[in-house]
Parts: structure tokens; sequence; C-alpha cells
């Protein structure tokens, strides 16, 4: 499409030279000054409105052939929110296509094929760059009060749209290395959500704030995929909206087909809207208004089974989404279903850990008891029954002549072996379940053990425990005495150790603190044939939320911390 100039007999209307000039100066002050598009459109705007006292000025950057940033003034004022009509922009876009300065009344060769302009007096010029491609458009309406806009005024124009050329090209380059940076930042912020141990519903949540920050849109939400009235009926649940860099709270549902989240379910597919206010999904939050463009895109599983969605909004004066912001919202989708995955899996591995320690726990406490009922059996019964023959050799023992000596030998012998048999069993009855512990205590039956392990086994202990006001809990007192019984007997059968020291404390009244450490062999805690001791030692202290801890060496010897908190 060319132009012909129009006549000279142009009214005095037209720009002046020394309004050129201002106009000029003010043009290039802003391409300078301005580095972001949208606040070089607003500067454009004004100074185009003052030169050439116009009525309507627009002033828009381009980006991949649609409109991005503009700015719109009337009779000096921004215009706020949808700026432009339908017959406008399709005047613009046909502008930007032919790439060629326009007046209204130029003769404009295949006038057919172009569109009428809204503006019935008009100028504008597409800004090019150095491959011709639009990056920004100028333009200017006035009515007829000041004279009609001519040729001179449009030389002007485009004067300042080359220079606004280079500003707009600079601006989108600062933008996209703006981009790349804030998408860098994405990356590691995805990757630590990702990594991170989060619930499925703030992950989305914190995943779908930063795609909207990085594709630079003014509203969006995300949300999980929950079952209905029946399990196959399935829904769309967000919790929160996030608007202008603010959440704010709010759970909405969305059964399949309605709303975009629905559609999304339905279709398994993203989903793009240019037009949202005429869109058949349309359905607003009520949080934003003015929606213009929206994308959407399902949260997928390795079985494609849709676990939720993300969805982004932009209002008028931004750009459309395009399938490449799609794209990158699946792939941010696809690290969102890798973490809802793991996060679900670590609750479910939780959930079994919490059965697994609770049985632990179960099995422990009928150990016990079953060792406590069993050391009663042995001590009331069994050993009633012991003290009964050894009374009965007694009294045979007059009975038996003197004429008889080895009978009496035989009988002294039966006496010997029933009364060792009744001090090992008392021994087994102590040692299953110690009567100490239960009716005086930790610090006592800790000096009982102390004193049987250094005489049966040869090594000395030395113990030290704080003088406690009350008795600990039964089953604290109980972990700590067979975590001290257990650790007595590893040492005696493979540290060789000559010294034994245990500690018991109380700090802050919170914690109980124990440590047991000998001067033996040592060995490599993490070798995992060092037995079933550790681990069941180790199983004991963690079902009372305590910390344990083991330090050794070869040739260094052993320590053993026990950490607990006091319920």
């Amino acid at each position: 499409m060319e132009h012909t100039p129009l006549p000279p007999e142009v009214p005095s209307g037209s720009a002046t030279a020394h309004a050129a000039i201002e106009a000029l100066y003010d043009c290039a002050r802003a391409s300078v000054v301005e580095p972001d598009a949208a606040a070089l459109a607003r500067a454009l705007a004004a100074a185009l409105a003052r030169t050439f006292r116009a009525d309507d000025v627009v002033v828009a950057a381009v980006l991949d052939s649609t409109l991005a940033s503009k700015a719109r003034l009337r009779q000096g004022s921004l215009v706020a929110g949808p700026s432009l009509t339908r017959e406008e922009r399709r005047f613009i876009d046909w502008l930007l296509q032919q790439r060629q300065p326009f007046a209204a009344g130029a003769r404009i060769e295949q006038a057919a094929n172009a569109p009428a302009s809204p503006w019935p007096d008009v100028i504008a010029v597409p800004a090019l760059h150095h491959q011709g491609h639009p990056v920004a458009l100028l333009l200017v309406a006035r009515r007829r009060v000041y004279g009609r806009l001519g040729s001179p005024d449009l030389r002007v124009l485009e004067t300042i749209a080359q220079q606004a050329a280079v500003a707009f090209d600079r601006a989108q380059l600062l933008a996209q290395l703006d981009s790349w940076a804030r998408g860098l930042e994405a990356l590691f912020k995805f990757s630590a959500a990702v990594s991170s141990e989060r619930d499925p519903v703030s992950l989305v949540r914190d995943m779908a704030e930063h795609a909207a920050r990085l594709l630079k849109a003014d509203g969006g939400q995300g949300g999980l995929v929950v079952a209905g009235a029946s399990p196959d009926d399935l829904l769309m649940e967000s919790s929160a909206y996030w608007h202008d860099g603010v959440w704010i709270e709010r759970t909405r549902r969305w059964p399949r087909t309605v709303g975009i989240p629905g559609v999304v379910l339905e279709t398994e597919f993203p989903y793009l809207s240019a037009d949202y206010a005429r869109d058949p999904a349309h359905e607003p939050p009520d949080d934003m208004d003015e929606i213009q463009y929206a994308v959407a895109v399902p949260i997928k599983n390795g079985a494609d089974d849709v676990l939720g969605f993300f969805e982004l909004h932009r209002r008028d004066g931004n750009s459309a989404f395009s399938w490449q912001d799609a794209a990158f919202l699946e792939s941010v989708a696809n690290m969102a279903a890798v973490a809802i995955e793991n996060a679900r899996l670590g609750a479910a591995l939780a959930l079994k850990n919490q059965e697994m320690r609770a049985l632990s726990a179960r099995h422990v406490t009928r150990l016990e008891e079953e060792r406590q009922h069993i050391a009663r059996e042995l001590h009331d019964e069994a050993g009633q029954a012991l003290v009964g023959v050894k009374l009965s050799l007694q009294a045979m023992g007059p009975l038996v002549p003197k004429e008889v000596p080895a009978l009496r030998e035989q009988l002294s012998h039966l006496r010997a072996q029933v009364n060792d048999a009744a001090t090992r069993l008392k021994v087994l009855a102590r040692r299953l379940r110690p009567p100490t512990l239960d009716r005086l205590g930790l610090d006592m039956a800790l000096q009982q053990l102390a004193s049987e392990c250094g005489e049966h086994f040869g090594f000395e202990v030395r113990l030290r425990i704080q003088t406690l006001d009350e008795r600990l809990p039964a089953e604290l007192e109980t972990a700590l005495f067979r975590v001290t019984q257990e650790a007595l007997t590893n040492v005696a059968a493979h540290a060789a150790a000559r010294l034994v020291e245990i500690r018991v404390d109380l700090r802050d009244r919170t914690t109980v603190h124990l440590c047991i450490a000998d001067d033996g062999a040592g060995f490599d805690p993490s070798d995992r044939s060092s037995g079933l001791g550790l681990l069941g030692m180790r199983e004991r202290v963690n079902m009372l939320g305590g910390e344990f801890v083991v330090t050794s060496a070869p040739g260094e010897g052993t320590t053993i911390r026990v950490t607990a908190p006091l319920p």
C-alpha cells in the first residue's frame, strides 16, 4: 500500500516547524529516558497529543504482530481498561499488516481491501525496525476544529516513528533479558518447589504464582482434582486466586465442562482464550474484572491422569497468551505433577512409617507386659516350687540313717542344686523385668544393673545419675533401662572393655539425656553387620520421639547418647 501526499492547500492547522522541533525533542527524550515499553508508550502519547493538538492518540508496542503495551489519550487524559473498540483494533491490525504510513485524506491503492477508518481525521505510522517488522504503532486523530491533519504532520510523525522504532526495539530487548532473568529465577524456584516436601495444595499455589510472575499475568490460580459426590465424579478445586501480586483466599469448584478448569478436566488439553468475555467457558473470578486473555493447562502424571490445573489471566492492554506460553505452562505442570506425586508418596510413606511405629510400640509394650508376667510367674510359681523342694529335702535329711552316708551326701548335693537353680531363676526373673524398676524407679534399677554387670562381666561400671525429684514416666524409664541393659550386654560380648561410664541428666526439666561410654575395642557404626542390638535400641528411642546417636571407631571405644523429651 502506498500513500499520496495531500494537496498543498492543507489548512494552516498543520504542525509548524517549531512544533515539529519540540515534538522531535520530546519524543527523542522519552526514547532515551524510558526503557520500559509501557512507560515509553505513555510518554510518547503525551508528547504527540501536545504536538498535534490531538483529540485521540494511540501508541502501542507490537510483539509478534500483536499489540502489547499500549497507551491511549483522549482529550489529554489516559484511558484505563479496554481502550480499543473492535472496529479500532481491526483497523490497527490492518495498518500493521500494510506496514505503511496512513493518512485519512490520502488516496490508497486497493482501497476496497481496506477497512473503514473509525477516525475521520487520522494519521498513523508503524514503527519498523531494521528488518522491516513493526515494533510499534503511532496514531494521531483530530477533530476538524484545529484543521485537518496533512502531509507535514505525517512527515513529522514518520520521523518520530523512526526514533521510536529504536527505543521500542531496545525496550523489547531489555524486556526479553528481564524475562530470561526471571525465567532462570523461576526455574530455580520451580526446582526448589519440586525438591521440597510440601503438601500438594500449597505446592500448586506456589508454582502458579511463579508462572504468573514469569508470564506477566495479572491474575491466576492453580488447583487439584478432588472427588465429588461419588469417586467417579471428579471436580477441579482451587483454594485461592492470585491477583496483582496478592493471594485472595476463596474456594471454588468446577465440574467437568464448567468453566475453563472444568473444560481442561474434560478435554485434558491446554486451553487459550483471546476474548474471555465472549468465551463459552467464561466464568470470571470475583477477585478480578476485565479479563481479556486466558490460558490454562492440565497437570498430568506419567500415566496421563489429570491431577490438577494452572490458569492465568491478563487484562486488556496486555498481549494475548500464545501457544508458546501454553507450552511453557505445560512444562511447569509437568514439574508440578512430579512434585505432587512425590508429596503424595511421601505422605503415604510417612503414614506407613507412623503405622509401623505404632505397631512397634504396641509390640514393645506387649513384650514388656509378657516379660513382667513371665518374671512374676518364675518368681511366684517356679520359685516357690523350688523353695518347697528345698524344704522337703531339708526335712528328709534327719530321716536318712547315719549308716547310709552315700544317701546323705546325695541329699546335700540335691539341696545345693536346688539352691543354685533358685538363684539362677531369681536372676533370670530380674533380667526379664527387674522389680526394682517398678517399685523404686530408674536410678535404683540402674545401680542394681551396674553392680550385677560389674560382678558377672569383670569390668568396672561408674554410674552418675542426677537426683530426680519424682519418677519419670513408666515407658521412658523402661526404654532408658533397656537401652542401658542392651549396651552393657554388647560391651560384655564384643568390647573387651575395662571401664564403662553411665550418666543420666535431666536438663531444663524438659529433656532426659543418657550417655554410655566404654574404653573397649570400638567398631564401625556404618557396618550393617553390627547386629540387631543397636537397631532395637534406636527403635525404642524413636518411639519416644527422641534422638539416638552412636559414636565409635575401631580401637577408640564406643559412646551411645540418648536424648528423650519428657511428655
